[in-house]
């Protein structure tokens, strides 16, 4: 059992607040006035903060939130009845306004707020271990806690598992849980080599302990992971696995459990795993803030209780200010920061002809609010954008780069070309920035300090990197890839089967050549080898790690190799454009052969990317290619008006026999195009034989129904000369098919 601080104590100084008086606009309280021997709490917790500071002043905002609930909550209850916490990502995907700054504002808005402790999201370690525990630890003024990060030999977590507080005389332990997925979601070598224990397991071995030594009186889990949506309790519970075990097995000692990760807003009441308690998460970027109001007996038993979200504040920032003087010192460190962005903000990179995004507009247009990737299971025109740029930076030390790719998590922002994104506010662009792309854009793009990384991998490691698109049957990313590589699949068929074709600069892939491909050090990370575990690999993709060789980190930062291709852009084409042509589109009732001269049919779908500004599909050009070059046009296609799906439709295959693929272009509305192949057989047509006829009992009056009926068989002989079909005159007894007369009637050439 690890002790309660690793590294230093936590006095009750670490959760004592300035008490001010009420502010106007404080929040309706819903425990009632305890008892004179009961005490009234409040635990605070927010979540995937991420440095959302911004020159709309988020971060005093929330600042303002803060200190309204807390200011009426202890006018009521007493001097340092309330503790602020953080379920984690507090830093990490930062906007840029604190990236830039290697988020020290953002640390340093905390400090002044007094938050208590943080829990370790994966995106604290985006940095690396050494930088958490370095810079990170001896800036805040809290402890940093995970119970489930632990030295993989002596089991003793990594970083604090808890810490316990004084908070108006009730001991409170808050338990900081990683996510179980840690590897998969932060750079893997950060995390030095050290073991991710299962995130209930470890909360409920230090809740056990601390109730066995009655070491606290309220116990609060505080678990980085949490519901993928924000539904029915059973419903998502029953949706993810994780979700299901925070809430029904998490020990009965804890009194509160706090979530994050998934950046949902919910609120559940349960009684699952044996504890009447509450199971809250708030959001992200400062949204919201969860407060569980407790009232505690003298026994330390709590006795009653009352969970609340808080919305984020709207007041203007120095009215704010002028209320706290907590407020006034997170809105001047805010301030600070946004001066000190706004000179790269300004700096013009490159001008914009039209957007470059995800899809997140699916998202909006759904009901629900921007996220950043997106879906992240589109393809989309800034995955390919970013795929080109990787590619161009690695092309920089080694020309023979294939290809360069992205994972769809790490676009962090979209490039507009009249607003900025500003984690989903969008805020106008000034008129002289509209049709331009700014430094502060690309950095909110890519904040994570990734850097270039290039190796050679086979053939069908590539193909695997399509095929682990899906998860269990469902598409759950879509990576962003070069232009050069364009491929197809049918999602009716299996897992692991379900990519149907792959070519690089139209070449099909060869499954034992080996590719240079180039990726952000994030999807290039091979930790989970020396680990033995495919499911800590990044977001679960373990094909660029499979029959790896020629690894080379370049040390360039992903921020600086994609702000030198827009330049390259904008000084080669006048401005940096979205390419609307897709890499990979279904194509589905395809057949692998064909006879010559008959009808071709499949089905493309998919036809539009996912993205801003995206034209109109309009038709398609069909040809055959054979292996030797040669090529034969086919015919052409219209896709129907208002749709991304067509079937081929008066398309037949050429006359002669031959091997290749259908090349269909897909033409839009600007005039761009994605061009589609299907390898295919195309078969020699049979050969015209004769059929075995029976001798005619009446020879020359053709073969039906003899003198019965003359001149009524279907070859009519000497009765009527010349009108058999395709016998001599005369008195032949055996029809004799003419390869010349067939060929002309199929209407094929002689």
């Amino acid at each position: 059992m690890p002790s309660l601080f690793r590294r230093r104590a936590v006095t009750t100084a670490a959760c004592t607040v300035l008490v001010l008086a009420p502010a106007s606009a404080a929040p309706a309280l819903a425990v009632e006035t305890a008892a004179a021997d009961e005490t009234t709490i409040s635990i605070l917790s927010f979540n995937d903060f991420h440095g959302a500071l911004s020159g709309d002043y988020i971060g005093t905002q929330f600042a303002d939130t803060v200190e309204d609930y807390r200011t009426a909550f202890e006018a009521e209850h007493g001097a340092g009845s309330t503790l602020l916490t953080s379920a984690g990502d507090l830093i990490g995907g930062s906007k840029s306004v604190s990236n830039v700054q290697q988020d020290n504002p953002t640390i340093d808005v905390m400090n002044a707020l007094g938050l208590a402790s943080l829990t370790a999201g994966n995106h604290e370690f985006d940095k690396g271990l050494d930088d958490l525990q370095g810079r990170v630890e001896s800036r805040a003024q809290f402890p940093v806690l995970s119970a489930n990060l632990v030295d993989p030999t002596s089991k003793e977590p990594v970083l604090t598992s808890h810490a316990v507080f004084d908070v108006d005389g009730v001991r409170v332990a808050v338990i900081g849980a990683s996510p179980n997925e840690l590897y998969a979601t932060t750079t893997g070598a950060g995390l030095k080599g050290n073991e991710v224990l299962d995130e209930v397991a470890a909360v409920n071995a230090v809740a056990d302990e601390l109730a066995a030594q009655d070491a606290a009186d309220v116990i609060v889990a505080s678990y980085h992971d949490g519901a993928a949506g924000a539904g029915e309790l059973a419903a998502e519970r029953a949706a993810r696995a994780e979700f299901d075990r925070i809430v029904g097995e998490t020990s009965s000692a804890v009194d509160v459990i706090f979530n994050a990760h998934t950046h949902q807003l919910y609120q559940y009441d349960t009684t699952a795993g044996g504890a009447h308690r509450p199971v809250i998460q708030a959001g992200a970027s400062g949204s919201h803030l969860a407060a569980v109001e407790l009232t505690v007996g003298a026994d330390g038993e709590v006795t009653g209780l009352t969970p609340r979200l808080l919305t984020r504040s709207t007041q203007a920032p120095a009215e704010a200010a002028a209320e706290s003087p907590v407020t006034a010192q997170v809105y001047a460190i805010e301030q600070e920061a946004v001066a000190v962005f706004e000179d790269l903000q300004g700096e013009v990179v490159a001008d914009l002809s039209a957007s470059i995004t995800t899809d997140y507009q699916k998202l909006i247009d759904a009901g629900g609010s921007w996220k950043a990737g997106g879906t992240r299971a589109a393809e989309t025109t800034l995955g390919t954008w970013v795929g080109d740029a990787v590619k161009h930076a690695a092309e920089q030390a080694n020309p023979e780069v294939d290809l360069g790719v992205t994972n769809p998590g790490g676009l962090r922002s979209e490039l507009l070309t009249d607003r900025f994104t500003d984690g989903g506010a969008f805020p106008a662009k000034p008129a002289d920035l509209v049709g331009r792309l700014t430094l502060g854009e690309l950095l909110d793009m890519a904040p994570f300090g990734n850097t270039i990384t290039y190796f050679d991998i086979p053939g069908s490691s590539i193909k695997l990197a399509l095929e682990e698109n899906w998860r269990n049957d469902v598409r759950k990313f879509t990576l962003g890839w070069s232009e050069e590589l364009t491929w197809t699949y049918d999602e009716s068929r299996p897992q692991g089967d379900k990519v149907t074709g792959v070519w690089i600069d139209g070449e099909p892939l060869q499954a034992d050549r080996m590719y240079t491909v180039a990726s952000q050090s994030f999807l290039a990370d091979d930790t989970w080898t020396t680990l033995g575990d495919p499911t800590k690999a990044p977001d679960g993709y373990t094909a660029f790690a499979t029959g790896r060789q020629n690894f080379v980190n370049m040390g360039l930062l992903d921020s600086q190799a994609i702000t030198d291709y827009a330049r390259a852009q904008d000084a080669a084409h006048g401005a940096v454009a979205p390419d609307f042509g897709k890499n990979g589109v279904p194509v589905t009732d395809a057949p692998a052969s064909v006879e010559a001269g008959q009808a071709v049919g499949l089905t493309l779908g998919d036809l539009v990317v996912d993205s801003d500004g995206a034209p109109a599909a309009t038709a398609v050009d069909v040809a055959f290619r054979t292996t030797d070059g040669a090529e034969t046009a086919l015919g052409t296609v219209a896709v129907p008006t208002g749709s991304e799906t067509v079937t081929l439709s008066g398309i037949t295959a050429p006359a002669a026999a031959g091997t290749g693929e259908l090349v269909m272009t897909v033409r839009y509305a600007d005039g761009s195009t994605t061009v589609v192949r299907h390898a295919l057989e195309v078969t020699a047509a049979p050969t015209p034989t004769e059929p075995e006829q029976p001798a005619p009992t009446h020879p020359g009056k053709g073969h039906d129904k003899g003198a019965d009926h003359p001149g009524k068989g279907r070859v009519k002989g000497e009765d009527h000369p010349g009108k058999g079909r395709g016998v001599q005159r005369g008195a032949a007894t055996h029809p004799v098919f003419s390869a010349h007369a067939w060929l002309t009637a199929a209407g094929l050439p002689r």
